[in-house]
């Protein structure tokens, strides 16, 4: 007979709600009495199939926000040691960064040496380096400039989101988390005190103790029944695959963090260069993305849709100059594939983690379009907003879900409907 009751159900198959499930199973002893699960995952299509298959791999710390730049370091501790937390071990290059920056003269870029200081001071390795060093880190296809300046995070991992795929259902378990692929959440039931008591499915009905959002920019949509409001929406980004020839590359490649150009490049798969441009972190354009699709998915399956699954001919060209800025043999590599992706973001572009302050047995995990990197240490933070503790207390308070209180909401749609015309001014300015 199937297990209809368990300490906590998780919303979300992604990496995030897998991380989540497994962290509060490990902190339950491993499962319950008697060989049952206390933990489940409820994912309506397949574990890591949605943005988490879709992500570069690249986990980096260097962060403009302080306390998710300590966490991303916490991050890459436990990914390098995964399996004394999950009883698995990660599958990760480590490869480091390189982040380019346009020369502010002469020499300089006030703004990233202010990022380097402050990224010293929480302890993350993160420094100038000079053109000379870029040029014996990296393969000699890619071209520097005199007018850039050059940092290197040397502890910088990559990962396949294949085999972090795979990784994951192992894990899961390993762990014995019960997992409800294929599943939809249809609603909910609650007490008489507001806490979740039950979770309503397509596959009837469970009953839990606590609840784990883990659903990212679906959230609007799964808990709107709740009578909550989840401000976050969901951010295009595209994705292409250069092929080029394996004896170009006689060292490993690190990441090319490229901000003079706005785009990210890593070595793929069998000698691919894999390319996408950074998160828009402009007010403007965070809220065009909640005014075309306010707080939920029209439909709510964005990823699967056959419009993704490739890139129409001008994006290619695009992303073709932008590759053509920094690879000095792009003119004679092949186009492999290419997709659009998506970032779920909030409106001030931070995480949401812990505790909601409305549900008392409800807590979320979504990632403002940067969750791979961060897996498992929002896992360990969700855990730890359940069970009670404090060695992440301190970083996760500053992403409660209760920051976007009435005020803040009602600032920020008067932005997004334009009132004071900043919508509207920059929409006209970029035509």
């Amino acid at each position: 007979m199937a297990q209809d009751k368990f300490h906590t159900i998780v919303v979300g198959g992604g990496c995030l709600g897998c991380a989540s499930a497994i962290s509060v199973q490990r902190r339950l002893g491993g499962g319950s009495e008697g060989g049952h699960s206390s933990v489940c995952v409820i994912e309506r299509s397949v574990v890591g199939s949605g943005v988490t298959a879709r992500h570069s791999g690249i986990v980096r710390a260097a962060n403009a926000v302080p306390e998710a730049a300590v966490l991303a370091q916490k991050a890459i501790a436990q990914w390098r040691n995964l399996e004394s937390l999950w009883g698995v071990a990660a599958p990760f290059e480590a490869c480091g960064a390189i982040w380019i920056a346009k020369d502010a003269g002469p020499g300089e870029n006030s703004s990233w040496d202010g990022l380097e200081s402050r990224l010293k001071s929480a302890g993350i390795e993160f420094g100038r380096i000079p053109r000379s060093r870029a040029d014996e880190l990296t393969p000699g296809i890619i071209d520097f400039h005199d007018d850039e300046v050059f940092f290197y995070e040397p502890g910088a991992i990559q990962m396949d989101p294949s085999a972090m795929r795979k990784m994951i259902y192992e894990a899961l378990d390993i762990n014995a988390i019960e997992v409800r692929e294929k599943t939809a959440v249809t609603g909910f039931e609650c007490g008489e005190d507001g806490r979740i008591t039950g979770v309503l499915t397509s596959q009837g009905r469970l009953g839990c103790e606590f609840v784990v959002n883990a659903a990212g920019a679906w959230s609007p949509a799964v808990f709107g029944s709740l009578g909550i409001a989840i401000p976050v929406s969901a951010e295009p980004v595209h994705v292409a695959n250069w092929i080029t020839s394996l004896r170009e590359f006689e060292k490993a490649m690190p990441i090319i963090a490229d901000y003079v150009n706005l785009a990210y490049f890593r070595l793929w798969r069998n000698g691919e260069i894999h390319m996408h441009q950074p998160r828009k972190r402009s007010l403007r354009e965070t809220a065009r993305v909640f005014a075309g699709n306010p707080l939920g998915l029209v439909g709510a399956d964005f990823i699967n849709d056959p419009a993704n699954q490739g890139l129409d001919y001008a994006q290619i060209h695009v992303y073709e100059q932008i590759a053509r800025r920094r690879f000095n043999n792009i003119d004679r590599t092949v186009y492999g594939s290419g997709y659009r992706s998506f970032f779920d973001i909030t409106p001030d572009l931070r995480f949401i983690l812990g505790r909601d302050h409305r549900i008392p047995n409800l807590a979320h995990c979504l990632g403002a379009g940067q969750s791979f990197k961060y897996t498992p240490v929002f896992g360990e933070i969700i855990a730890e907003s359940i069970f009670g503790g404090t060695d992440y207390a301190e970083e996760a308070r500053a992403f409660s879900i209760s920051r976007f209180d009435d005020a803040y909401m009602h600032r920020f749609w008067t932005r997004v409907s334009g009132r004071d015309k900043s919508v509207e001014i920059g929409a006209a300015a970029a035509l």
